[in-house]
């Protein structure tokens, strides 16, 4: 082969790298999507882990059958490479038509199989793009840093198209553009004998694909779940077509009329207002679940009366007469801002994190709102609610939140539950800040006394000394009788008792509960926790995990303890959205993923024929180093992606930013570490220490970051995250490139096992992490990951010392 014709080839090969590492992750960050709208958000999480399990098996079955490849690497490449193409409508396909349980406990054998044929079906494409991505940088590994470089750099750009792409197109747009890229892929793959006919096929694929893309998620669109759970007593099975459905990254939001025999339902009313009419409503439905209603107020505004018997109204009551400057966090169907307005506010200004939802509002349900959005006092802002309120300066005389969860399935795969910003500690802080004196913020949230108590905790923990002192006269806490929901009221000062009897009064006329009341004996538990002069004793004594929860330790809507095993085996059948982060389901994952890798990572060392050299001396070097990166930079990625969430204000924004930046510039430290990192040297101790001392000043620095750069305009936060992340990022291109250039002198064999260990170890550190951090948080997830490259090249030096001195390998 000549020169320029390896020169060429070798071009082929990045091109080709590259479109199969975006097509792949655009496909990894659409499942997480398709898996929340099919499933529930949560087992998004469980998807993308086991389906990162088939790169980590396609890199085995490489390893097992490197004689056989080696002789004619570019057939398999494209072989590969076309049976990605062809396994992903095929996966596509079993997604959307797959018969899914309306609940998953896995108790049955029946739950189990389905969720098993689920996993299996979205792990296939990654199985076959895997082989490829591993079959090309086996075959260049002499260039691995070069070729590795595409692979990041493709995987940056492909990270952006279903965030880009969704809005627009939809998910089946997005699948589309997908199958496209892999085409392309095939397509720049393909062998020299007949390339004329199999490109032409191929270009063929990537047109079909192109002209479906504004059109298949009108005709095939992916379905949600069957039934909607409104309340325990109100279940809706059946229900026609969406009068409205709009993709986003946060989720897919579809407006739903509801039947004319389905009773009219509306969230937090007080006995009184059960009886009281409602107008027509439709269903505002995320992911088809989690969701508001929208009733119609606007033409029929003689039944908005009903709303000053609910708890929407509870701290406009008291206000009332005062016309006060109000802030509500979570538009949704708007029922907080009607509350507002009929209380004669002076201003009501509603963020709303969904961009669909607010344009509901002016669009689809325009007669629904019209008089709302014509009010001059009312104002819709499309932003994340914390992150807008830490850069508005107005004062309110109330800020309302009401049942508002941010639960989004990132495209990590790493979230098994919600880890919440909008509750935790440093939020509540936030909140109590924007407050006038004497001003009231209020949380409803479910009744159940662990989450109203923990609720609780942290607005007791945001609160300056002096105020916590006085925290049993600042609240108030009622509840629903039907619904089950639990508003907390908490004033900057003190009730007065004219203050609790108005409060009372009208929680009586209503029919609403007293929770907690200065000055009333009730007898419950959340009295008995707002009067307990020791909160840290009554936390350790309380059988459910009711600590504060912290931007660093978010995850609010964990409440088993890990030191209580019996607790989590008590509930461990019950559904996710119910009992979130139950200790023995993540163990016992663990357990799974930890088997699944080591069969795939050993399976190689003891299949004698075409499997790597048995017993090679570097064997256990190669598996610590390899094994470190693959858990190290999912550790990484994940706890970055949180960390600069609250900064950049959306999931997405972080999804997009943060993991761009990433990906893109460990591509570039691949290439730079063909110049700088020499077998041997020691300066290859440089890139970890400095990983580890850049990751570190991030754990400790982000929250100053977010201080001081959140008034900032959106492009300057997001340019600052990138300034922050590049140079960690740059270092951490460089291990792996520098490992495979190691494995390739000393056994070139041993490339694709390398691809294997650190795709298996990949999926253990996504599980590793979400234990972490909820045991110690994501700084800690942040500078252990980073601990973890001293340790790999700890690992690997002595290997690098001998590989230096001796011969290059022959294949």
């Amino acid at each position: 082969m000549t020169d320029s014709t390896a020169s060429s080839s070798f071009r082929r090969a990045c091109l080709s790298i590259a479109l199969l590492a975006g097509a792949l992750l655009a496909y990894q960050v659409l499942l997480t999507r398709v898996c929340a709208l099919r499933l529930h958000f949560h087992f998004g999480f469980l998807i993308i882990s086991n389906s990162l399990l088939g790169i980590g098996a396609s890199g085995s079955l490489l390893a097992l059958t490197e004689r056989r490849w080696r002789a004619d690497p570019q057939r398999w490449i494209f072989g590969a490479s076309v049976w990605f193409v062809v396994s992903l409508p095929l996966s596509w396909l079993y997604l959307l038509f797959a018969k899914i349980p309306e609940t998953l406990t896995f108790q049955t054998w029946a739950e189990t199989v389905q969720f098993s044929a689920f996993n299996l079906a979205c792990a296939v494409p990654f199985f076959f793009g895997g082989a490829a991505i591993g079959l090309l940088l086996s075959a260049h590994a002499a260039r691995v840093h070069a070729i590795y470089a595409a692979d990041l750099l493709g995987a940056g750009f492909g990270c952006l198209l279903c965030p880009l792409l969704l809005w627009p197109v939809g998910a089946g747009g997005c699948f589309a553009a997908t199958v496209a890229l892999a085409a392309l892929s095939a397509w720049s793959a393909a062998p020299s004998p007949g390339r004329a006919l199999q490109r032409g096929g191929l270009i063929a694929v990537v047109g079909i694909c192109l002209l479906s893309v504004f059109g298949l998620d009108a005709w095939l669109p992916v379905p949600g779940k069957r039934w909607l759970d409104l309340t325990q007593a109100h279940t809706l099975k059946e229900f026609g077509r969406p009068v409205y459905s709009q993709w986003s990254a946060n989720s897919r939001v579809d407006v739903i009329p509801l039947p004319p025999h389905f009773p009219r339902f509306l969230q937090a009313r007080g006995g009184t207002a059960l009886a009281m009419p409602l107008p027509k409503q439709w269903w505002i439905g995320q992911d088809g679940d989690a969701g508001t209603m929208l009733t119609d107020f606007g033409r029929e505004p003689e039944l908005l009366p009903v709303l000053r018997q609910t708890m929407y109204s509870a701290t406009f009551h008291l206000k009332e007469g005062s016309r006060p400057r109000v802030c509500i966090i979570g538009v949704g169907g708007a029922p907080d801002l009607w509350a507002a307005k009929i209380h004669d506010a002076a201003l009501v200004r509603g963020i709303e994190l969904n961009r669909s939802i607010a344009e509901l509002h002016s669009t689809v349900a325009a007669d629904f709102s019209k008089p709302l959005l014509a009010d001059p006092r009312v104002e819709i802002l499309v932003d994340e609610g914390r992150s807008a309120l830490m850069r508005d300066r107005e004062s309110y005389d109330v800020v309302q939140l009401t049942g508002i969860d941010t639960w989004t399935a990132l495209n990590s795969g790493a979230y098994v539950l919600a880890e919440n910003y909008l509750y935790t500690v440093e939020a509540c802080r936030s909140m109590y800040e924007r407050l006038a004196p004497g001003g009231v913020l209020q949380i409803t949230r479910m009744a159940a006394d662990m989450e109203s108590i923990r609720l609780l905790q942290n607005m007791h923990a945001a609160l300056p000394a002096a105020a916590q002192a006085k925290f049993a006269e600042s609240v108030i806490v009622l509840a629903t009788p039907v619904d089950n929901l639990c508003a907390v009221m908490l004033k900057k000062g003190t009730f007065d008792a004219a203050e609790v009897a108005k409060v009372t009064a009208w929680a009586d006329a209503a029919q609403i509960q007293k929770r907690y009341a200065p000055g009333l004996e009730l007898q419950n538990g959340v009295e008995e926790f707002v009067r307990s002069p020791d909160k840290a004793a009554f936390t350790r004594a309380y059988p459910y995990d009711i600590r504060p929860t912290t931007d660093d330790w978010p995850y609010f809507f964990s409440f088993l303890r890990w030191d209580r095993p019996e607790i989590a085996a008590q509930r461990r059948y019950e559904p996710t959205w119910v009992v979130q982060g139950n200790p023995l389901f993540l163990w016992q994952q663990l357990l799974y993923s930890a088997i699944a890798a080591a069969v795939l990572i050993l399976l190689p060392l003891v299949w004698r024929r075409g499997a790597p050299a048995h017993g090679l001396r570097h064997t256990p070097a190669f598996l610590g180093y390899f094994a470190c990166l693959g858990v190290g930079f999912i550790g990484i990625e994940i706890a970055l992606i949180q960390k600069f969430t609250m900064l950049l204000g959306q999931p997405l924004h972080s999804i997009v930013v943060t993991l761009f930046a990433i990906l893109i510039f460990t591509g570039l430290g691949s290439m730079l570490a063909g110049r700088w990192l020499r077998p041997g040297s020691r300066l290859v101790w440089c890139v970890p220490l400095f990983i580890l001392g850049w990751v570190a000043l991030l754990a400790m620095a982000s929250e100053s970051v977010v201080a001081a750069c959140i008034g900032w305009p959106l492009f300057a936060r997001a340019a600052m995250v990138v300034l922050l992340v590049a140079p960690a990022a740059m270092a951490l291109g460089m291990p792996f490139a520098y490992g495979i250039g190691i494995v390739q002198r000393a056994s070139p064999a041993f490339v694709p096992w390398a691809w294997a260990v650190n795709g298996t170890t990949t999926v253990i550190g996504s599980i590793l992490c979400v234990i972490v951090s909820m045991q110690v948080g994501f700084a800690a997830v942040l500078v252990g990951s980073a601990s973890l490259y001293l340790l790999a090249f700890a690992a690997m030096a002595r290997a690098g010392q001998r590989v230096a001195v001796q011969p290059i390998a022959s294949q």
